[in-house]
């Protein structure tokens, strides 16, 4: 048999792939079934052949697996957010220790024991930040969510993955968008493209990206906001003029309410539209304290914590060096982390504003075996020249951070003066494909 496109197929699902598709083999070519699970028998609709695979649209589960269960959100399946909600919980995490160990031995070669995949404390209701691109559709405004691989909008009045606070704004951002026009990319006219939303500790902080900025256009909004959300906690204007898929510009400026400090961890601090935060505050808990416990045991002269966003990492690890030092791109949150320093009264601990790739080569020149090196990049991964940087330097132990296993493999395997000595994976985000890994490294002897 050779598959073609609007073939009906009869198939079993044999395993999982990378985005939480089932796949099966039909005529040893593998074939990508969405929403389908291992051990399940399937009907599906071929929709797409290529030379070494195919996908196709499930149609009918004709055995079902154990592992199913009842997707919360009415939008699954339509919206790109989330591709895991058909399956249990446990079963989620026994995937995502897989696709770690998986990622870890097809792309750097490494078997490793990966350890069992901390759970998030909650299923739904976890996530404190929610993105919603506006754009002109057919029927007018249209606010929701993109369709996966796409910039098609499944326009979305909940999701079930946010905290009560974010939740709560949701029908607020409709009517706020529709004072406004739809921006349009096909010919970047319009006046809002996006809404950040966040919630911080239940306040909530929210921007609005725009295409322009005029006095204006900042009197509308903070007006709109004042009208259709009284109880917000701070709003935001950014301004992005690019045509490119980034969500902010270079712009920002707080336009109602006041800043909002949030806890983490017992550490009070501010965080900027731009700058990082975990979404998931029960496992960025475990995290941090699963990162603070390694550098406790390993009592390091020096850390040095590459890509720390706001600095709230970099200042928990402040006890356990003589010196710390975190190293951040996005000029905001350096300056949240400064400011966090300072209200700490940390005098060990200094924040460069940089990027790794320019100021890590130099900085790690210096640093002795008694340092260690922790690692936080964007899902992108590491800059080759802070992999060489690292290669390069003394330090006895790195301990990288990723929120994608297929980068964070890459990574490793470029490493090749460190050994893989520890890998455990966080659910920072359930519901979806994606895992937390936390992998600690050895400097081999020489």
């Amino acid at each position: 048999m050779i598959l073609q496109k609007n073939d009906n197929i009869e198939a079993v699902i044999e395993s999982l792939g990378y985005r939480g598709e089932g796949v099966a083999r039909v005529d040893r070519v593998p074939v990508f079934v969405g929403g389908a699970l291992p051990g399940e028998r399937v009907r599906a609709h071929v929709i797409l052949v290529k030379k070494d695979y195919a996908v196709a649209k499930l149609t009918e589960v004709l055995s079902p697996s154990p592992d199913r269960t009842e997707p919360r959100c009415p939008y699954f399946g339509r919206c790109g957010g989330c591709n895991l909600q058909h399956i249990k919980y446990g079963a989620q995490l026994a995937y995502k220790r897989g696709a770690v160990a998986d990622a870890l031995k097809k792309i750097a070669h490494i078997s490793a024991d990966v350890g069992e995949c901390v759970p998030s404390d909650s299923e739904y209701g976890c996530r404190n930040k929610l993105s919603l691109p506006v754009r002109r559709g057919r029927n007018g405004t249209e606010v929701g969510l993109f369709a996966y691989n796409s910039h098609r909008i499944v326009e979305t009045e909940d999701c079930p993955l946010q905290t009560d606070a974010v939740r709560a704004v949701l029908p607020g951002l409709r009517r706020i968008a529709a004072r406004f026009a739809p921006y349009d990319e096909t010919d970047g006219s319009g006046e809002l493209r996006h809404f950040v939303v966040r919630d911080l500790g239940g306040a909530v902080s929210l921007t609005a990206v725009l295409t322009s900025r005029s006095r204006s256009l900042r009197d509308r909004l903070a007006d709109a906001a004042s009208a259709e959300l009284p109880g917000l906690g701070e709003m935001w204007l950014n301004v992005n003029r690019s045509s490119g898929n980034v969500i902010m510009g270079g712009e920002t400026e707080l336009v109602a309410g006041s800043r909002v400090p949030v806890d983490i961890m017992g550490m009070r601090t501010y965080v900027h539209p731009c700058g990082f935060m975990q979404v998931n505050p029960s496992v960025m808990r475990k995290l941090y304290t699963a990162v603070t416990e390694q550098a406790a045991a390993a009592a390091p002269d020096t850390i040095i914590d590459a890509y720390s966003g706001g600095g709230t990492l970099t200042a928990l690890l402040a006890p356990h060096a003589r010196s710390v030092i975190g190293v951040e791109i996005e000029r905001a949150a350096s300056e949240s982390a400064d400011e966090l320093v300072a209200s700490l009264g940390l005098t060990n601990v200094r924040n460069i504003c940089g990027d790794c790739a320019a100021v890590l080569p130099g900085l790690l020149a210096g640093v002795s075996g008694g340092s260690m090196v922790v690692l936080d990049p964007p899902r992108s991964g590491c800059a080759r020249e802070v992999i060489d940087a690292v290669n390069a330097c003394g330090a006895s132990r790195v301990l990288y951070v990723s929120c994608n296993p297929s980068t964070l493999a890459r990574d490793l395997a470029l490493l090749s003066n460190y050994e893989t000595v520890s890998v455990r994976p966080f659910d920072m985000f359930p519901q979806t494909c994606w895992v937390e890994t936390m992998v600690i490294l050895e400097r081999k002897n020489s």
